[in-house]
């Protein structure tokens, strides 16, 4: 299973650096190093819930004949009055054109005992794994371990870029200045047994301007099959390309491990 986080990251680039440095600094080991620690809070704190959990939704559905205290208070993702959608469910006897709408409005109680629209609490859980009330915490939709497989890293130029050649542009002057990328990081998972050994990482560094035009130092045409970073191009481009370096693995927090990312 593959995890591929996309994060925008600002720093301020050291005294005298051109954009060609930075381009050569996110092909070294330091950059896969930072990014790790940069969007490990992201996978902690963000990770959706598991699927399973999502499906167990319908189970937790509150009956119509069920206690009329059972959720009386509102839904807090939408703060409309949970009981409404109670009754609104309670009021369909048959499928009807709008089946779908009334399948998403109808209220569901969590194990931990809060209660949500249906709908919203299905789109929250498939972006955190959390009760939005309690921070009862579900199961993840993903934990255990996990290598860095690719990264691809977009620096993001200025408007006077534009209209300068590539060269003119690997040439600018960054020092001291704000720089921003757009970051692809791909994850693989591993199995645990084998996490304290070494795995090839791809690193793709490329500049982008602000039409989304995109391109290398080294040609004004890229190879889309490898700047794209596909598994298998990824996988035949490693030995040969300088932009490959080996890193450790790291470990995904889960309920029955410690909530601290472990880099090995």
């Amino acid at each position: 299973m593959d995890i591929t986080v996309r994060v925008e990251v600002q720093y301020v680039a050291p005294e005298r650096a051109l954009v060609r440095d930075v381009l050569h600094m996110f092909r070294t080991p330091a950059w896969v190093r930072f990014m790790v620690r940069y969007i490990s809070p992201h996978l902690k704190n963000a990770a959706p819930a598991d699927k399973s959990v999502i499906d167990a939704l319908a189970d937790w559905r509150i009956a119509a004949d069920g206690s009329p205290d059972a959720c009386s208070s509102d839904c807090v993702i939408c703060m409309s009055d949970v009981s409404d959608a109670t009754a609104a469910a309670t009021a369909a006897a048959s499928p009807t054109a709008h089946e779908q709408e009334q399948e998403s409005a109808y209220a569901v109680q969590l194990p931990c005992g809060h209660c949500f629209h249906h709908g919203c609490i299905q789109s929250w859980l498939k972006l955190r794994s959390t009760c939005p009330s309690c921070r009862f915490q579900f199961r993840k939709a993903f934990s255990g371990s996990y290598a860095v497989k690719t990264l691809n890293s977009a620096l993001l130029l200025k408007p006077e870029h534009r209209w300068l050649s590539k060269e003119a542009i690997l040439e600018s002057s960054v020092g001291k200045e704000t720089v921003r990328a757009v970051v692809n990081v791909t994850l693989s998972q591993i199995a645990t047994q084998t996490k304290r050994s070494q795995y090839p990482c791809v690193l793709n560094a490329l500049m982008m301007h602000s039409n989304g035009d995109s391109f290398t130092e080294s040609a004004p045409v890229v190879d889309k099959a490898v700047e794209s970073s596909s598994a298998p191009a990824a996988a035949s481009s490693a030995a040969a390309s300088p932009g490959h370096v080996r890193t450790a693995a790291y470990e995904l927090p889960s309920e029955r491990r410690s909530k601290r990312v472990r880099v090995h």
